[in-house]
């Protein structure tokens, strides 16, 4: 089973904000996020990755850029299915002035019912999230993707079999690392939203069948 890390972008100055920034690919990193991004390199070369995917957005490109100046020869993909929501209009808000909006509980408790004016569904998002899944059937692990935090959150929740009114109860900060194994037949969720991450060794047959407790003494070993 090969180990997928699932990267949200560091710290970027809408996240500062509090503002939606959607797909605007003009919000860089805020000046902590660039820090994040610097410290991330020794992490990202702790796991290894045979290969990186990233969304399109700067914010992401940021995020991953002194780790790529570190490995240069490393293969780096950009793909869109990976980019942030179009929250249409809802985009460049402030997320306190969209609570109060009279839609903000069906984003919350229904959002497979819900379509941003002028922007995406959730449904939509989730599609190209179960797309993308795809494409990492076959991939020889560890495979890091860069994204953003409802697409990790989607991802995730896909990853568990959970219908996507649910995906809302996942928490993913700016700069965590989640990672599951994925494949075919069977795909588990191993951790997810750490910010102070270890690498994963592969999944054995007996971790997988044992309920996954060798794992977890590795795993929470390696982060105390």
């Amino acid at each position: 089973m090969p180990i997928v890390y699932l990267l949200r972008h560091a710290q970027s100055s809408a996240n500062v904000s509090g503002i939606l920034a959607g797909q605007d690919n003009s919000v860089e990193l805020s000046k902590y996020g660039l820090k994040q991004a610097e410290n991330l390199v020794n992490t990202i070369e702790m796991i290894k990755p045979t290969k990186i995917f990233s969304s399109p957005l700067l914010r992401c490109i940021q995020t991953i850029d002194p780790y790529i100046q570190l490995r240069r020869k490393i293969k780096t993909l950009i793909d869109s299915d990976l980019i942030e929501m179009d929250y249409g209009q809802w985009s460049g808000r402030k997320l306190s002035a969209l609570q109060k909006e009279k839609n903000w509980k069906k984003v919350q408790k229904n959002p497979a019912q819900f379509t941003f004016p002028k922007g995406e569904s959730f449904t939509n998002l989730h599609a190209r999230v179960k797309k993308f899944q795809v494409k990492l059937h076959g991939e020889k692990g560890p495979i890091l993707v860069v994204s953003h935090g409802d697409v990790i959150k989607m991802f995730l929740a896909s990853v568990a079999g959970l219908e996507l009114n649910s995906f809302q109860k996942f928490v993913i900060e700016p700069g965590s690392i989640s990672a599951i194994s994925i494949e075919k037949s069977s795909s588990k969720i191993i951790s997810t939203n750490n910010l102070n991450f270890a690498p994963i060794k592969q999944l054995s047959i007996k971790d997988s069948l044992g309920g996954g407790n060798t794992l977890s003494r590795k795993f929470f070993g390696a982060i105390k």
